[in-house]
């Protein structure tokens, strides 16, 4: 949902989601585009940016055209290490903080995959969406070729849809990409992957139990479980967060990794509330990631931890 202001009133737009190719009703011939879109990130925003603006100009609606789950959860390519940067409804989210008129979730099957370029620009494109005009990124692909020396572009021309490729979008001179941002979350360079997304990275999850040792320590935790199994988790450490619950933004401190102080052998992420207070058990948290403060490190008693603890929420509360 998305706010105009004009001439001092709000008019609210709605982006209509669409979960099947058969549920959607379009009168306009939309500007469409295609691809996974993990992340949302600059790059994405600039195509679908450019998208919205083509749209307007035609005098038509934006459609973007996504798949769910992944692609390559279906096709199995290195689906056991994947690990992505937002599930479908952080990504929902994000794109309709852009300003689309429609987003359509295509559900992704091995049968689906077996479709043709030219298939799905017929079958989807043409024939269910009529769509006039497309804005793709400058490397993107979709469908099966059924010539390797085809191109995915020359052949949507081919049917009389306008094509415009975006280059690639850089910042500081290096392109942004999922790739690159995946690699700086791995990594813990928490900083730079929020320079390349637009935002402040995030994870989502339930508050479970955990052995209640940050609360003796005087810095409860809340344990998170994640919703969504495939998130991608940044590299072990201890980072600045901010933490939304009910729709109430705190500050906090949250800690991945595996405690080794207290010798535990469970990877988790915990998740120190400043100035919170409250029982939290099975309700659900977002933690957006600022900074990364420093390493997990083995202390040598437990009052050498607490001390650092302290050390992190001073940081934290002066540097946020």
């Amino acid at each position: 949902m998305i706010f105009w202001h004009q001439a001092g009133n709000y008019r609210i737009i709605f982006m209509q989601i669409f979960k099947s190719i058969d549920d959607i009703n379009i009168s306009e011939m939309p500007v469409a585009t295609i691809g996974t879109f993990d992340g949302v990130h600059l790059g994405h925003k600039a195509v679908i940016e450019h998208l919205i603006s083509e749209a307007k100009k035609r005098n038509t609606k934006s459609l973007l055209i996504t798949f769910d789950p992944h692609p390559r959860i279906v096709l199995n390519q290195n689906a056991k290490n994947l690990r992505l940067i937002t599930n479908i409804t952080e990504k929902t989210k994000l794109l309709e903080g852009i300003g689309l008129d429609y987003l359509l979730i295509l559900p992704f099957t091995y049968d689906f995959s077996q479709k043709t370029a030219r298939q799905f620009i017929e079958e989807y494109l043409i024939k269910k969406l009529n769509v006039q005009a497309m804005t793709i990124g400058y490397d993107h692909q979709f469908g099966r070729m059924d010539n390797e020396n085809e191109d995915v572009e020359t052949i949507i021309k081919s049917y009389n849809i306008e094509v415009e490729r975006i280059p690639e979008m850089d910042i500081n001179e290096i392109a942004v990409s999922s790739t690159k941002i995946r690699d700086a979350i791995t990594i813990g360079k928490i900083e730079y992957a929020n320079s390349l997304l637009g935002y402040n990275y995030q994870i989502c999850g339930t508050v479970v139990h955990g052995n209640k040792l940050g609360r003796t320590l005087g810095f409860p935790t809340a344990n998170l479980m994640l919703r969504f199994k495939l998130k991608l988790i940044p590299a072990d450490g201890v980072y600045m967060v901010k933490v939304i619950h009910n729709n109430k933004e705190y500050k906090g401190m949250m800690n991945i990794g595996y405690k080794p102080t207290v010798q535990s052998t469970d990877k988790t992420i915990e998740v120190h509330i400043i100035d919170f207070d409250s029982i939290i058990y099975g309700e659900n948290i977002e933690v957006f990631l600022i900074k990364r403060i420093r390493n997990e490190v083995s202390f040598m008693n437990i009052e050498e931890l607490k001390s650092q603890l302290q050390e992190d929420r001073e940081f934290v509360i002066s540097n946020y």
